[in-house]
């Protein structure tokens, strides 16, 4: 595909002459003899490139970049002119013009200039190609996971936001049930009505009741007015119930009765109350077990289990630490105004090396523990939480797990994976020193730089 260039040269002689050129050179040229062409160009297409004369019959240069660059921070404009001044030239420079050029043209200094900001731009594209492409791969909605299982995950999500079935997300504690169930509902077409959360664990169950599906007045001693509950205001918009496992048995006959017929009678109420709810519920207890106990209605169960979803725990996708640990050390260095460069190799290892029953919350924990108590500008394993060197991780070679345990990924993704997370490391400890990183790795100053954009490190 040609490159696109906008030609703005009120001499008629020199606009085709230069069109003329730049054509030979297999560019696509627009061209413009003012200002107001010029604008009415950008606005029908798109252009890597303005190459403009600095005096225009209806506009200056200056005044029509500043136009141009307001609708196109990444455009590369150069500018011509017969009355080159040394202010002009630093004006220019100022307002982010790529470059500038005095006439008579010199065509081969124009090429030059003209194949570099082309390559420039470029890159610009390219970089934010990649960048959007990892976000969408390795991050969803603020949450952190370039490990296959988390792959999956965020691929399920997607899918299920879409619809309005029940979800049942369940894992172990912290890690991170509640985002999740954010994400499906600013993923879905309830995404601009309410999203409701409550905890089924941490409300007294003769209040849970009442939280849930609201009070008539005068219900019980205390109910001063009507009150509505959790999916009165969750209408039409999304309710999620963390810590289902401990909704007790009483209110679980009322929940089934909600999820069949979407309707509910207030405590103290005889009118039935319709609602339209998009209902995701969370639970980090053994249900089946529960279910065996007495303590679960196997048929509420089915009604909630219609399509889970299962976070694995930290200790099963080792790869999530280093992201992670670089994303909390960003977070509470700035919330702590601290210049932190990052964590040390020992550190690093320290925090692979334990299991993390607390998972992502206890990491979390333990990095804003480094940050506050780090005294250099790199975490050392002296600055995390002495426990941490306790509890350890029977993994022999946490990377070697990673390539051998998840069944989800290809061998290439695999090896892709432990790469670039080796070559982060090395950029790390050699403050992104290029060259030091490349030698130690046995790289080529070259090699390391391709990787480097491949892993867009």
């Amino acid at each position: 595909m040609k490159e696109k260039i906008l030609l703005v040269e009120d001499d008629i002689n020199t606009l085709n002459g230069l069109a003329e050129i730049l054509e030979d050179e297999s560019f696509e040229i627009t061209k413009a003899k003012n200002a107001r062409q010029a604008l009415a160009a950008m606005e029908k297409g798109t252009f890597e490139v303005v190459l403009m004369d600095y005096l225009l019959p209806d506009q200056d240069g200056l005044a029509l970049s500043k136009m141009v660059l307001e609708k196109n921070q990444d455009i590369k404009i150069i500018m011509m002119t017969a009355f080159g001044t040394v202010k002009n030239a630093v004006d220019a420079m100022k307002m982010g013009i790529y470059d500038y050029l005095t006439k008579p043209i010199n065509l081969d200094e124009l090429l030059i200039i003209l194949r570099r900001a082309l390559q420039e731009h470029r890159l610009i594209r390219e970089n934010q190609s990649l960048k959007s492409k990892l976000n969408n791969k390795y991050r969803f909605d603020n949450i952190i996971g370039v490990s296959g299982k988390m792959q999956q995950v965020f691929q399920k999500v997607a899918k299920v936001a879409q619809s309005d079935a029940t979800v049942l997300i369940r894992g172990e504690s912290g890690t991170g049930k509640e985002l999740i169930a954010r994400a499906i509902h600013y993923q879905s077409k309830q995404q601009g009505q309410s999203l409701v959360e409550i905890n089924c664990a941490s409300i007294p169950e003769n209040l849970l009741e009442s939280e849930l599906f609201g009070h008539e007045k005068g219900a019980f001693t205390g109910a001063y007015k009507m009150k509505k509950g959790k999916f009165e205001v969750a209408h039409n918009g999304t309710l999620f119930l963390d810590e289902i496992g401990e909704l007790p048995l009483s209110l679980q006959a009322k929940l089934l009765r909600v999820l069949q017929e979407k309707r509910f009678n207030r405590v103290g109420g005889v009118d039935n109350i319709e609602v339209n709810v998009r209902l995701i519920a969370a639970t980090n207890a053994d249900l089946e077990q529960k279910m065996t106990s007495g303590e679960f209605r196997e048929d509420l169960y089915y009604r909630l289990n219609v399509i889970p979803i299962i976070i694995p725990p930290l200790r099963e996708r080792l790869e999530d630490i280093g992201p992670l640990t670089d994303h909390f050390i960003d977070k509470y260095a700035d919330k702590e105004s601290r210049l932190l460069k990052g964590i040390t190799d020992d550190a690093r290892k320290t925090l692979l090396a334990y299991e993390w029953p607390g998972n992502v919350r206890e990491l979390e924990n333990a990095i804003e523990n480094a940050v506050v108590m780090c005294e250099g500008d790199h975490i050392e394993s002296e600055d995390l939480p002495g426990y941490l060197k306790g509890k350890k991780n029977t993994a022999s070679s946490p990377l070697m797990d990673i390539v051998m345990d998840d069944n989800e990924l290809g061998y290439k993704d695999k090896l892709e994976a432990c790469e670039r997370e080796i070559i982060r490391q090395a950029l790390i400890e050699n403050d992104n020193n290029k060259t030091r990183a490349a030698k130690n790795l046995g790289f080529t100053l070259r090699t390391l730089r391709n990787k480097v954009k491949k892993y867009n490190l």
